[in-house]
Order: structure tokens, then C-alpha cells, then sequence
């Protein structure tokens, strides 16, 4: 098993300290006080690595969008049509 990293620790000491279960953007709020998430790490990647340790990939989609803000699902939507579509030569 791999070693978390500098923000992965700082989000598990987060939420064991806090001893309750807490959202994505909780957790961001908090640690944006000391530092700046997405310069950090981008959330692509942090999807990435939700999606590799689950054996739910439907289930860790869900959870993920649940925690979204309003706007958020929508430009996900977005960049999604853009992706399907064949590039432009």
C-alpha cells in the first residue's frame, strides 16, 4: 500500500479529528484557510484515484456529483459532449 501524500494526509487528519462523516466541498472549504486545493492537486486526478480504488465505479460517479455545487454537474456534462465529439482537423 502506498504512503499518502502531503494533501491526502491533510484531508484524513481532517476528518479523523472531526470524527463525523463530511463533504468533499467541507473538506475543501477548510483546507482552502492554509491552502489552495486546486493549485495543489487537480480534481481530475483526485477522480482518478476515487474511481481506481472502487470496485463501484456507478457508486463513487454518484457520490462525486453528489457533492457538486449547482453549476458543477453541468459543466461535467459539458465537457463530457466535448470529449465524445471527434477533434476538428
Amino acid at each position: 500500500m502506498r504512503r499518502l501524500g502531503d494533501l491526502e494526509a491533510e484531508i484524513m487528519d481532517r476528518l479523523w479529528t472531526w470524527d463525523r462523516p463530511a463533504t468533499v466541498r467541507e473538506v475543501v472549504d477548510d483546507i482552502n484557510g492554509t491552502r489552495h486545493v486546486a493549485a495543489v492537486r487537480p480534481t481530475a486526478a483526485l477522480m482518478e484515484d476515487g474511481l481506481g480504488e472502487s470496485k463501484d465505479h456507478s457508486a463513487a460517479l454518484r457520490l462525486f456529483m453528489e457533492n457538486m455545487s449547482e453549476e458543477e454537474p453541468a459543466a461535467l456534462r459539458g465537457a463530457l459532449r466535448n470529449m465524445s465529439r471527434p477533434a476538428k482537423q
